[in-house]
């Protein structure tokens, strides 16, 4: 959802909730009904929605920080693994850091719109990879020396990131909790038509209801941003981070070592 869309979204709820408060203040008694209605139910309704508001917006945002943590995480894990390769012999060193690069560029290339679509499950390349790089060490263990016990601690940080960072691409706001949102939100705002006065000019009713829409509508979208992380947006996870990690493993030489370059198939 791009930053238009919000915008043209919350402009249009402001829009149509003050046209449709002016215009059935029209039909309400001289004054209102404020003085019928007990006017701590709305004080409890709108309390109780506030912190209804407040944590799932607290839940989601933690969603939030752990994707762009992960993400981090798992960038800095794939240079470790690369490091570690450098202590074994070249005949397993430069197939797995050329494995790394192809790794690194299925994240950032197929992996990261996959999770932008919300789905939360390892592509087949990645898992491919991950396969032909076991695959590496497990044929060569008696050959791997020091740098198996560095490249298996730096690969399950990796494994670990990985996962994190796939689980939050999935919706962590329950429909349920969805609902109550959004039906809450209608119930505490509708509640304010009571006070509705029709002697009142129009600019008035304007700024009574436009604040509590204000700050409903954009409660949602700020939980609806948090809740997918990855979206395509100014403020959204990107991957880069596995980008500068890529670049390090491609441009930036260790020694006499020779540059690694993803095998291409075929």
């Amino acid at each position: 959802m791009s930053i238009q869309i919000v915008l043209l979204i919350m402009g249009s709820v402001l829009l149509a909730g003050s046209l449709l408060y002016v215009f059935l203040s029209r039909f309400n008694p001289a004054g209102g009904l404020g003085d019928r209605t007990p006017t701590n139910v709305y004080a409890v309704t709108a309390g109780a929605m506030s912190l209804l508001i407040a944590f799932t917006m607290s839940l989601t945002f933690g969603q939030y920080l752990s994707a762009q943590q992960s993400s981090q995480q798992e960038a800095g894990a794939v240079l470790s693994m690369s490091r570690a390769a450098t202590f074994m012999p070249a005949e397993v060193r430069d197939p797995l850091r050329d494995q790394l690069v192809c790794y690194a560029q299925q994240v950032i290339d197929v992996e990261w719109p996959s999770m932008r679509d919300g789905d939360p499950i390892p592509t087949p390349e990645i898992r491919k990879t991950l396969e032909v790089m076991d695959g590496i060490v497990a044929a060569n263990a008696d050959m791997t020396g020091e740098g198996l016990g560095m490249w298996e601690g730096a690969n399950t940080q990796r494994w670990v990131a990985h996962l994190q960072r796939l689980n939050i691409a999935g919706d962590s706001v329950p429909i349920i909790l969805w609902l109550l949102l959004i039906f809450g939100s209608l119930i505490t705002i509708g509640s304010l038509f009571i006070f509705a006065d029709p002697q009142k000019p129009a600019w008035a009713h304007v700024l009574v209801i436009i604040g509590p829409l204000f700050v409903a509508s954009a409660a949602i979208v700020v939980i609806a941003f948090f809740d997918h992380p990855y979206a395509n947006m100014p403020g959204g996870v990107t991957p880069s981070a596995m980008e500068v990690t890529l670049r390090a493993l491609t441009l930036d030489p260790i020694g006499n070592i020779p540059l690694p370059s993803c095998p291409q198939p075929g």
